[in-house]
């Protein structure tokens, strides 16, 4: 896997509330693993789906639209990302993808404010995660 701007997004939203699984019952010939995003917001889950594509070199996925829960859902399957992505999540093996150059820095801080971030009624930008995992960068 090479280091690119949509590689580190897709590295921030998984941080963030992407999911990496193993699927319970497994179909001969497909894929066992699986890298998904579940949101409400259809542009983030576009955005996430592009940039999956574009790292597993596939066309545009399409998100889904899940009546039951009022969310749009992408998911793909991909051994090689689910192995660098599954948990814990090591971000020190990550490091190389994420800090590869300024706008990959800049894409996983994107990809992980899409996720985890907000806006307050005082226009204050509020990143927050109950997950216990946490990264720190310097320049």
């Amino acid at each position: 896997m090479k280091p690119s701007e949509e590689l580190a997004y897709v590295i921030g939203v998984k941080v963030g509330d992407g999911y990496v699984g193993k699927k319970s019952r497994v179909r001969k010939g497909y894929n066992d693993v699986m890298i998904g995003l579940e949101a409400k917001d259809r542009e983030f889950v576009e955005e996430f789906a592009r940039c999956l594509a574009k790292v597993l070199g596939r066309k545009q996925i399409g998100p889904r639209f899940r009546d039951g829960v009022g969310k749009y859902v992408v998911e793909v399957g991909s051994k090689t990302l689910y192995e660098l992505l599954r948990k814990p999540v090591d971000l020190d093996r990550l490091k190389k993808y994420i800090e590869h150059c300024e706008r990959c820095v800049a894409a996983f801080i994107r990809g992980f404010a899409d996720s985890e971030g907000s806006v307050d009624k005082n226009g204050r930008i509020i990143i927050s995660t109950t997950q216990t995992s946490s990264y720190s960068y310097t320049s």
